[in-house]
């Protein structure tokens, strides 16, 4: 396959203006125009299995042209580099094979009279995906070694077809530990390609290991070892996700991240210190950030808040707001739940701002569990508490899943039950009970804007014997509906659950629990 280095926009036009025929004051003659129909502006295509077929009409305002035709295709979004265009054709009717890795392609058709030497070019937007680039993602484990199913969504939101396993299918074994969380980047770096790139990949956390797969192939790119410049001496991974300008991990307790703004690897070095005297410290696996702040953190040995930061080796210190109802630092409280709410934007600020809830208990009083909003104000925190009763359903539960946005609910699992608790009246609602024998095992709100493919679900996961559910419930006004919309099936337990596609990016969800 030829390479043509191109420099988009400017570079095409520079190059038709080369190639158009040389005209003078003396020369009369209208510019010749040539026209092209049948060439759409944009085509989605699977690699791997789709072919470009395309046969267009090619007329010229010249009589008796004769032409020369030229296809190809670029890459958009190169960094760093000019992108190359790949000749993939020669004749007027292309039948071409789509071998490019799934992301933004663009189509260039040119078309020379080589009567008149003159040639003009046309374009179209191509999105390649793959057979992994859409669908559901469940990750589940058997209660020591995870793994993944793909339940297909080619017209749909619901499957017509599943892939089961297909973590272990793509690269040849399971993952070891159970499994927590799966989190999405687009622009994580790695060789796949031979050169360092950004590449799109799927994390798939468990308590012993991470994966990170490159999306087009699901083919590992890297573990827990490789994750690292020096692996940890502990393999206890909690979560990997980007807050703000930084990718971070979670391991054993302890802070890790990469600057994503500059050159790096793909590779974590050092833990972070909690502050210059290095005092010792061991982070909560739960973590509040809305992908466009900077996360915060719990420390469950001083029962303090810490602030991640993109650059640099010490973390920050989050102090008291003006006003708050429980301190930032010291409140000898243990850290139970926390999550997500809502983003604000601040224009004038240039800068977002997260809010999430928390649940704690007290550590020298068991009985003393407390709701809590977050309201982190850069380094500075603010927070409103709700004492719960022992007789609040919430008070004994097991899992938790905030509202992304939308109402001001946060829901929750006792025994075989998912129940709901108005965060403004304190209301409790029963909104599910589990069929007898089956166990609640995962929570989430998970929404999406796509055409044909828009969602607002609040995912419920159950285990019998060996199999799992995933029910997907619309809601009104935050009551779930009597039964739910789409129902996944599989082996295994269930720990998380993701919708893929091409316009997914980590941006799409809240990824924090």
């Amino acid at each position: 396959m030829k390479h043509i280095y191109v420099l988009i926009g400017s570079g095409l036009l520079l190059l038709m203006a080369s190639c158009a025929k040389d005209k003078t004051n003396f020369d009369l003659k209208p510019k010749e125009q040539i026209t092209v129909t049948g060439l759409e502006s944009s085509y989605t295509t699977i690699s791997q299995k789709d072919h470009l077929t395309i046969d267009p009409t090619v007329t010229s305002t010249e009589p008796d042209a004769n032409f020369d035709y030229l296809w190809g295709i670029y890459e958009t979004n190169v960094q760093g580099a000019a992108p190359i265009l790949d000749t993939i054709g020669r004749t007027k009717k292309l039948d071409y094979l789509v071998q490019q890795a799934s992301k933004g392609w663009v189509l260039v058709f040119r078309v020379t009279n080589k009567k008149t030497k003159y040639a003009q070019y046309f374009t179209s937007a191509i999105n390649v995906v793959t057979q992994f680039t859409r669908g559901w993602y469940v990750a589940k484990d058997d209660g020591s070694q995870a793994d993944m199913d793909l339940f297909l969504t080619p017209v749909s939101l619901v499957p017509d077809s599943k892939v089961e396993n297909v973590y272990s299918v793509v690269n040849g074994g399971k993952l070891n530990g159970k499994a927590q969380l799966l989190t999405y980047f687009t622009s994580y770096k790695s060789t796949v390609t031979g050169v360092l790139s950004n590449t799109k990949a799927l994390f798939l956390t468990t308590d012993k290991d991470v994966s990170a797969m490159n999306m087009n192939t699901l083919k590992q790119i890297r573990n827990i070892n490789t994750l690292f410049y020096q692996p940890p001496a502990t393999a206890a991974p909690d979560a990997v996700f980007l807050g703000s300008s930084a990718n971070y991990l979670v391991n054993d307790g302890q802070c890790y991240s990469i600057y994503a703004m500059s050159a790096n690897s793909g590779q974590f070095g050092v833990r972070k210190m909690k502050d210059d005297a290095n005092t010792p410290y061991h982070l909560s696996r739960y973590f509040l950030t809305s992908t466009s702040t900077d996360p915060y953190f719990f420390d469950d040995m001083s029962s303090s808040f810490l602030m991640g930061t993109a650059t640099g080796a010490v973390m920050t210190a989050v102090t008291d707001d003006a006003v708050t109802a429980m301190p930032a630092q010291n409140n000898n409280k243990k850290m139970i739940y926390m999550g997500f709410k809502t983003t604000t934007y601040v224009a004038s600020e240039y800068a977002s701002y997260v809010n999430g809830y928390a649940i704690f208990q007290d550590k020298a009083n068991p009985s003393l569990k407390i709701l809590s909003q977050l309201n982190p104000n850069k380094t500075k925190m603010s927070m409103v508490n709700d004492t719960l009763k022992t007789t609040d359903k919430i008070f004994n539960a097991t899992n938790y899943a905030l509202l992304d946005g939308d109402e001001n609910l946060i829901y929750f699992v006792t025994g075989n039950q998912v129940w709901s608790r108005n965060l403004s009246n304190k209301f409790e609602q029963l909104q599910f009970t589990a069929p007898a024998g089956e166990v609640i095992t995962f929570i989430r709100h998970k929404k999406y804007t796509e055409t044909g493919y828009t969602h607002n679900y609040v995912l419920i996961g159950t285990k019998l014997g060996d199999s799992y559910k995933v029910r997907m419930f619309i809601k009104s006004s935050g009551s779930l509906a009597s039964s739910p919309e789409i129902t996944l099936e599989g082996k295994g337990i269930v720990r998380d659950v993701m919708y893929m596609s091409p316009s997914v990016s980590e941006y799409t969800y809240s990824n924090s629990y």
